[in-house]
This record gives C-alpha cells, structure tokens and sequence, in this order.
C-alpha cells in the first residue's frame, strides 16, 4: 500500500513538472471465481524455465472505466477514507494497550476500553473492506463480462481483521469479568 501510494505521488508530482495531465486507468478491486476449474482463464510466465503456468484469479485489480452513478464512487470514497481513519484508530489503540502492560498495568479498565475499541474499529475495517470489494464488484460488472470467471464476494470475506476483532472483544470481555470478580473479591475481605 505504501508503494503504491509513494507511486501515484511520484508519476503526479513528475505530470505536474511537465506540464502535462496523466491519464490514469480506473482500477477496480474484484473479487471472481473461476466457472470451470480446468478451464485456463489466464496465464503467467515462470521465469525461472520460461513456461507457461495458469493462473485462476481470485481477487484482482482490474482496469474497468466507472460507467455508474455517482452515488457508488462516492459510497467508494467513504469506505476508503473510513478505512483509513479506522487502521489508524486501530495502530493507536494498539500502542496505547502495549504502552499500558509495559508499563506493568495489565488487568485494568483502561485496557478492556482499549481492547474494546480495538475490536470495534477492526470489525469496522472489514466491513469497509468487504464494502470496497462489492462495490467494485458491482462497477466492474456494469462494464465488463468474464470468460471463465464470475464475480463472488465469497473470498472477500476471508478477512483475518474480522475474526481479529472478535478475538479482540472477546479478550477485552474475558478483561472485564476477570476484573469485576476482582472487585467483588476485594469487597467481601
């Protein structure tokens, strides 16, 4: 992701030293699945003995021109930037869990609040990543027609962020009996 941002900033700032506008291809994230599995849909070269292998794509980039209303370019922008905001919201969450058991607080309020939120905005990551996925599924489709494939948002839910962030509610919730058992602990001594 970090390449491919450094990239597209490096061929903008180079077009605006020359003057000139960049025409950039409109690339969508699909996700297929082949029709027929001995069927080839495509092929890759190996470079290692120069043969020819089949490739079966399960999540690609593919170039498709948005045709489509508006509404679904801009549901497309809101889930990127909300991916944004909530992978950052996870990366502080994290550094501020990690900070709190080095520092030798480890069972406290403060981290099943941390974990909580943690767990939150993971879930909220896949579900704007699985939301990209069909809306570029659905964009693409409006342009283009696959041999041997079809679109499927099968393999766009295999995201580990999904099954991270109920690991995360379910620590943060483990967290908070422990501590209320704690409390009622200190009570009755």
């Amino acid at each position: 992701m970090v390449q491919a941002v450094s990239t597209g900033f490096k061929a903008g700032y180079e077009s605006v030293e020359k003057g000139k506008d960049l025409n950039i291809s409109d690339y969508k994230i699909v996700c297929t699945i082949p029709s027929d599995l001995f069927a080839e849909t495509g092929s890759v070269t190996n470079l290692k003995n120069s043969s020819q292998a089949s490739i079966k794509p399960i999540i690609s980039l593919i170039e498709a021109p948005t045709t489509g209303s508006s509404l679904s370019r801009t549901a497309n922008e809101i889930t990127t930037l909300v991916s944004v905001i909530a992978g950052i919201f996870c990366l502080i969450q994290f550094f501020y869990l990690i900070r709190n058991i080095n520092r030798g607080d480890i069972f406290s309020w403060k981290n099943v609040k941390f974990l909580r939120k943690l767990g939150v905005s993971l879930i909220l990551l896949f579900i704007c990543s699985f939301t990209t996925i069909m809306i570029g599924n659905y964009e693409a489709a409006q342009v283009l027609e696959l041999k041997g494939c079809e679109y499927s948002n099968i393999f766009a839910f295999s995201e580990p962020t999904f099954i991270l962030g109920f690991i995360a509610l379910l620590v943060a919730e483990v967290f908070a009996v422990g501590l209320k058992m704690k409390e009622e602990q200190d009570l009755t001594i």
